[in-house]
Formats: structure tokens, sequence, C-alpha cells
């Protein structure tokens, strides 16, 4: 019956003692994200955004962070990657970000901190001022050295063909008729 007590409080001792024990890295995953961006941007003019990724005052570096807008095309509007940057060992990613139309600019910015299976997500609101459209559509089919000129040559040449054939008919038919009336006198 003594050790049964003797087993009880060495394993209480145990887990005591594990308890107490020199603590591990705790992945908490308090990353602090925070985003720079320039006053107003202009459309078409390249700007540099940076995400800066803490956590416990200290830099996460070799975090990928992947940033997102809104976009429509063809009567389709959903969220769109403009890209993906990674942080260095500061904590700091840079991202070249461009404006194509003017309007205030909602980005987000997905990334997954060390020992977290789950992105983390944070945004930036963007001001753009300028053109009201940086690209604008053509119609047609373009076609490299295929241009407006080179068409022309070959409406052109192919009118010139016909018109040459025509003549030729022409030139023909007048010739026969001419022959008729040399042999047709001869007969008679």
């Amino acid at each position: 019956m003594k050790t049964i007590p003797i087993i009880a409080v060495a394993a209480i001792l145990a887990i005591a003692i594990a308890g107490l024990g020199p603590a591990g890295t705790a992945n908490a995953a308090h990353v602090v994200a925070t985003v720079t961006t320039p006053g107003v941007l202009e459309v078409g003019q390249p700007s540099q955004i940076q995400v800066t990724l803490l956590s416990a005052n200290r830099p996460v570096a070799d975090t990928v962070v992947t940033v997102y807008t809104d976009a429509s095309f063809g009567g389709v509007t959903g969220e769109v990657e403009i890209g993906t940057m990674t942080t260095n060992g500061d904590g700091i990613a840079l991202f070249e970000y461009e404006p194509r139309h003017d309007s205030a600019h909602e980005l987000r910015m997905e990334y997954i901190a060390p020992g977290d299976t789950e992105p983390s997500i944070t945004g930036a609101a963007i001001s753009v001022a300028g053109a009201s459209q940086l690209h604008q559509s053509t119609s047609g089919i373009q076609v490299p050295g295929l241009n407006v000129w080179f068409i022309i040559a070959i409406i052109g040449s192919v009118w010139t063909l016909l018109f040459s054939v025509g003549w030729r008919v022409f030139a023909i038919a007048r010739a026969g008729a001419d022959a008729k009336t040399l042999i047709a006198p001869e007969r008679a």
C-alpha cells in the first residue's frame, strides 16, 4: 500500500516539474501588420506600398504577402490577385502598385504568420487621382506589320487586276466584232 502514495507523489512531482520547466517558443501569432502608402497616387504612376510584419516587436521574415483588389471585367466583378511579395529580415515587404483608374482603391493583403495555418488579413485604402482611365480598348484585330496602307495596297492590286481583265475581255470582244465585219463581206 505504500507504493501507491509514492507513485502518486512521483507523478504529481513529474507533472509539476514539466509544468515549471523551461518553456519553448510560443507561436502566439500576434503578428501586427502595418501598411504604409504614399498620400494620393496618380493614375499610371507606380508607387511603393510597404507592409511591415512584427511579432512581439521583432520582425517576421520570409513571410509571403499576397495583395488583392476588387476589379470588374466583362460585367463580372470580383477580387483579383495583383501581386505577391516576401518580407525581408526587417519584416518589410515592398510592393509596386500602379493604379489603372481614378477612385478609391481598397487593397487587401493576406499572409500566413509562422506557426499559423490560417491566413491573416490586413488592408489599406488608397486614393487615386488623375485621368479617368489609363487604358482604352480598341476595336478590330491588331496584327503586327499589317497596317492600313498594306490593306489599301492589296485592295488596290485586286481592283487593278479586275480592271485589267475587264479591259482585255472588252478588247477581245471588240476584236471579234471587227473580224466578223471583215469575214462577212467576202462571202457575199
